[in-house]
């Protein structure tokens, strides 16, 4: 691990987004406040107090271009919520080529469960980025890493409140499923013998790398980091613990839809996570 050390719009990342968290921090006081008091003169300068702080924040974000200076909507994707749509998409098209493959293995259902498998790894991966992309400023920078997994591991680890045996177990998804990412988005090509494939074929390595099996353990490796963030155990601070409850609970109906949806598509074979 090296010394924690941010870029320039990393540093201006981190200040915006600790700047709106503190105003975050500063309504609920506000909210709190309003509730305890009964005295109608102090409940009206609590509501001046805070329109003023309202106003300097509005003003601070139009002056660094996060806020049109006109009324308007401004919105927030979901990203990493995106990235698990398309992940389990192609796992079930992955599943679906794979029973097609058990009752005629030719080569139309694998090319296209390789396929939706490259899909499905590298989206489920994205998605596990896409998480600590939305937390990585609500908590102190962390030491870097020449492994991506690793970095990966310490924030949520830090982030969470993860711990031993679940941290352990993460990290070994992780570093499996960055390592296929790897292959998938680095590949390195060579002459290499045929490989069993899940469904009961030899076919070239790739199949055996990138099938609806390894889609599997991938989009489950992606939900774990999911189950983590909603219900984090013991969140390292209350911007984090806040940033579950807006931006994670909010989305479980979706994320329970998808689960139900990969229960309705059973894979026939299972078999044990490859490292």
């Amino acid at each position: 691990m090296n010394k924690p050390k941010e870029s320039k719009i990393e540093v201006e990342r981190r200040d915006w987004v600790e700047h709106h968290e503190r105003f975050k921090d500063l309504e609920e006081q506000y909210k709190r406040q309003r509730v305890e008091s009964t005295d109608p003169g102090e409940r009206r300068k609590l509501a001046e107090e805070f329109a003023a702080e309202r106003t300097a924040q509005r003003k601070a974000d139009i002056a660094l271009g996060k806020r049109s200076p006109s009324t308007g909507v401004a919105v927030r994707q979901t990203m990493w919520l995106h990235w698990l749509e398309i992940a389990v998409e192609n796992e079930i098209v992955a599943r679906r080529c794979f029973q097609e493959l058990i009752e005629n293995q030719s080569s139309d259902p694998l090319r296209c469960e390789f396929r939706a498998s490259l899909v499905a790894v590298t989206a489920s991966a994205h998605t596990v980025e896409a998480v600590f992309g939305e937390i990585k400023y609500l908590f102190p920078p962390q030491p870097r890493s020449n492994n991506r997994h690793s970095e990966l591991r310490q924030a949520f680890r830090i982030a969470f409140g993860i711990a031993d045996p679940d941290d352990a177990k993460l990290a070994d998804r992780l570093a499996w499923l960055l390592a296929y990412r790897g292959s998938a988005v680095h590949p390195y090509t060579e002459l290499v013998p045929t490989e069993r494939h899940p469904a009961g074929i030899n076919s070239g390595m790739e199949h055996s790398l990138f099938n609806a099996v390894t889609s599997g353990h991938a989009v489950d490796t992606a939900m774990t980091v999911i189950q983590f963030a909603a219900a984090p155990p013991n969140p390292c601070n209350h911007w984090i613990a806040r940033w579950g409850s807006e931006r994670v609970t909010s989305a479980l109906g979706t994320v329970g839809d998808l689960q139900q949806l990969r229960a309705s598509e059973p894979l026939g074979r299972q078999l044990p996570l490859q490292t």
